[in-house]
């Protein structure tokens, strides 16, 4: 292991054992393993942003107007509170769930004036580093802005069962939209500028089907959980926004090399995910006298180190696999290991602290 291997440790290790596995590919000269590979955040947030308060700005200061604006839309205030909740539940669940920020939900509920769906003022950096050291954080995430609605899409109903009678036995299908629209800001009082302004809709389509009972009594559809749900993955979404995320990546090792003892033996080693056996054994064969049998030990040492996160002692294995032993796969290997290069050195300077 190289000095990254504190990266490893930090960033793969809850997940490696997860998704390194292979798939048999059979009557194939090669197999496909799983790499977890963390890929940057959209959004850069400064490294020396490591804790967050989460601050909920959504209460209308005109009340009248918010009315209004409810009896136009179809939208619901009470519900429209609740469900502001429950997105600020479904963000903060996915930023303590990362190794990214330390979150503070806070009990704040601040009024704005109403804006239709639209972004209020920002915040005063008065404001908000008053809340920096009420709650000891780094910034202030504040949703801004909120609204949610349910529309009815289609409906019908199917026959009867036979003996069941006309009503009772009639079945009823119901189906709708849950919309929510919102907006996030995340307030860096040390620079006192604004790092992310993110506004989006989200739209979820549920369906039902129940008795005349159930309709009677319950309602088909309850658009009330179909809101607070869609709310809740709006959370998850924008958490997604300013957080380094696990991806699997496909890769190839080879399976076939000429009769070559060492190559079997590593190709054994893994499909049982002995990867450190898997890489003793193609060290060892990739100085056979047979060029393909070297340059294939050479590319499949490269994937050993991958998953062992050295990314840049991979890439130069699979350089070496291609330019001394001409093994085609390995050019858009380090091709690719080259992007991965790029993006874990963004995404280690996003989990770095100071």
């Amino acid at each position: 292991m190289t000095s990254k291997s504190f990266f490893y440790r930090k960033l793969y290790g809850p997940v490696a054992g997860l998704f390194l596995f292979v798939i048999l590919l059979s009557g194939a000269c090669t197999r496909t393993v799983y790499v977890p590979v963390l890929q940057p955040a959209p959004v850069d947030v400064g490294s020396h942003i490591q804790t967050l308060a989460v601050v909920d700005r959504t209460t209308p200061e005109d009340g009248e107007e918010r009315t209004v604006e409810s009896v136009i839309t179809g939208s619901n205030p009470n519900l429209n509170r609740e469900a502001a909740q429950r997105s600020i539940e479904g963000l903060v669940r996915a930023l303590e769930g990362s190794s990214r920020y330390g979150v503070v939900r806070t009990a704040e509920r601040l009024t704005t004036p109403a804006s239709r769906g639209n972004w209020p003022p920002p915040m005063t950096w008065e404001e908000i580093e008053s809340f920096t050291k009420k709650y000891n954080v780094d910034a202030v995430l504040v949703l801004e802005s909120f609204r949610s609605e349910f529309i009815l899409t289609d409906g019908g109903t199917s026959a009867p069962a036979p003996g069941s009678g006309e009503i009772l036995g009639r079945r009823f299908r119901a189906g709708g939209v849950a919309g929510i629209k919102l907006g996030f800001r995340l307030y860096d009082p040390e620079f006192r500028s604004i790092s992310d302004e993110y506004m989006f809709d989200h739209r979820s389509r549920v369906q039902a089907e129940g008795n005349a009972i159930q309709m009677v009594v319950g309602g088909v559809l309850d658009h009330r959980q179909a809101v607070n749900e869609a709310s809740f993955q709006t959370g998850r979404i924008y958490a997604d926004r300013i957080t380094p995320q696990w991806l699997r990546l496909n890769r190839e090792f080879f399976t076939k090399g000429r009769g070559n003892r060492d190559f079997k033996i590593g190709v054994r080693r893994a499909t049982v995910n002995d990867w450190d056996g898997a890489r003793e054994a193609w060290h060892e064969s990739v100085n056979s006298r047979r060029r393909k049998v070297a340059g294939r030990s050479a590319y499949n040492l490269a994937l050993m180190y991958e998953i062992a996160g050295d990314i840049e002692l991979a890439r130069e294995w699979a350089q070496y696999s291609y330019t001394d032993y001409r093994i085609r796969k390995a050019r858009s290997y380090v091709s690719n290991l080259d992007r991965r290069i790029r993006a874990q050195r963004i995404a280690e300077q996003q989990l770095r602290q100071d």
